[in-house]
């Protein structure tokens, strides 16, 4: 599903020096076919105008490649273009994006009027210098934006990363603290392959996971690990996760480790919840205790009074897990679902 991500199909982008290096080459290598009828110095004019204006193109295709090929940030969902500015920054990218754009009109007028010129020289010699230094004067400008190009490969790097949402397919996000079995639990029940380590942080980036129920797919998102501070303090990939709640969440299933073997306490947990319950307030949310089987029974017991309705489990050993992703799925509500989409299809028939 990783072809849902727009980043994912962003075709390879060149260096400055890359592209000044592929233009070169390309233009030297070419050869022209001339009638022998002509003059050499004829010859030699129009293969030194043939080169200079294949340097051009491959330079402008290179650069016109980067910008219409890189997905327009306007256009992006609401969760990627969040990612996009968590991770990048959407007014970094777009100027970066402009400023690579905007060096055509004077690669054109450079070329015009070297090309110019060519036609006008009858010294050897001088063709040679004229096609030269347009060519550096191009790649002057090349290497002026050779930052903005840096940056739109990085981008390109760290978004293509992300996984692969379909906006309009249910989802069930799992949240918490770190290392409280989000990634264990989503391992369990979906397609997704997450590193399962004992140790915080282990999460570094959204995984998406799928699982087929009937002739429908659900997402099951796993998050990184939301620390219990104010939104303005959470870090790049906190942040991450918040985006997921707020834009793919038809479930959320909380995830607490009441024997606090996480790192973090049973009371700085459920501040986290309530957080949690007050920022997505309409969305249906199942919290689960994890690690029953390594509580201290009187944690247990006193989880258990905080959080009567509670769901038990062990994640690393699938129990309670099934219960639990059952009345997941019933929260995401299904068959209307596929009853719309019946009727849809019922409609278009009638047509």
């Amino acid at each position: 599903m990783s072809h849902l991500n727009p980043f994912a199909d962003v075709p390879t982008i060149l260096t400055a020096e890359e592209i000044i290096e592929v233009a070169h080459n390309r233009s030297m290598r070419l050869s022209m076919k001339s009638s022998l009828q002509m003059s050499r110095e004829a010859r030699s004019k129009i293969r030194e105008i043939t080169r200079l204006q294949e340097f051009t193109k491959q330079v402008k295709a290179k650069i016109t490649e980067v910008v219409e090929e890189f997905p327009s940030i306007d256009r992006l969902s609401p969760f990627y273009l969040e990612l996009t500015e968590i991770l990048i920054g959407t007014d970094r990218l777009k100027q970066a994006l402009g400023a690579v754009y905007n060096c055509l009109p004077a690669i054109d007028e450079i070329t015009f009027k070297h090309t110019e010129a060519l036609k006008l020289t009858t010294d050897f010699r001088q063709m040679k210098k004229t096609r030269s230094a347009a060519k550096g004067r191009i790649s002057s400008i090349l290497r002026a934006t050779a930052p903005n190009l840096d940056f739109i490969i990085e981008a390109k790097k760290v978004l293509s990363e992300l996984p692969g949402v379909a906006p309009n397919i249910p989802s069930i996000v799992c949240a918490g603290f770190p290392n409280v079995g989000k990634s264990t639990l989503v391992k369990m029940v979906s397609t997704a392959e997450p590193e399962i380590a004992y140790y915080p942080f282990t999460t570094r980036k959204l995984i998406m996971g799928h699982l087929k129920v009937g002739n429908q797919t659900v997402q099951i998102v796993d998050t990184p690990g939301i620390l219990d501070r104010p939104m303005s303090e959470r870090n790049d990939i906190e942040r991450q996760a918040i985006a997921a709640l707020k834009y793919l969440a038809n479930v959320i299933i909380f995830m607490i480790d009441p024997s606090e073997a996480c790192g973090w306490s049973f009371e700085q947990q459920l501040n986290l919840l309530d957080e949690v319950q007050r920022m997505f307030p309409l969305n249906p949310l199942l919290i689960a205790l994890n690690k029953i089987d390594i509580t201290p029974e009187p944690q247990l017991e006193a989880a258990r009074a905080r959080l009567p309705n509670a769901y038990e489990i062990v994640a690393v050993n699938r129990i309670g897990v099934d219960q639990l992703l059952q009345d997941a799925l019933e929260e995401v509500d299904l068959k209307p679902m596929q009853e719309s989409i019946d009727e849809y299809v019922k409609s278009l028939s009638r047509k």
